[in-house]
């Protein structure tokens, strides 16, 4: 088994946004980008040992308008791209309860676990 949240984690503090695990708890937080992992599971074994690991992540970005959303948008993707993680899914999202509008991003990659390496 194996992993990238500390390179995504990474990643996304590089936009110089907010980061955290949840939906941001202070407007004054706003933008902000939130992120988990949807998935690890293993893709491959070889002489008994996991070799290859499909990994998957959800990023949030939480933001006054959909023009802030769709900046930052570009960047997380140009960061995360840069991991070797793919954008497989995005979508625009309104929390009507907050006010806050809500971009919706998925990622995924496999791991090659002897050379550390990202593969889609």
């Amino acid at each position: 088994m194996d992993t990238l949240q500390a390179e995504v984690y990474t990643a996304l503090t590089a936009t110089g946004t907010h980061v955290d695990a949840s939906f941001p708890q202070d407007a004054r937080q706003i933008p902000s980008i939130s992120f988990y992992e949807s998935n690890n599971s293993v893709k491959a074994r070889a002489d008994n040992a996991e070799y290859l690991t499909d990994v998957a992540y959800v990023i949030d970005l939480w933001g006054a308008t959909p023009e802030e959303n769709a900046a930052l948008a570009i960047h997380v993707d140009t960061h995360l791209s840069a991991i070797g993680l793919e954008r497989v899914f995005s979508a625009d999202l309104y929390e009507l309860e907050t006010q806050v509008h809500h971009k919706s991003m998925r990622y995924r990659g496999v791991i090659h676990i002897p050379q550390q390496k990202v593969y889609q």
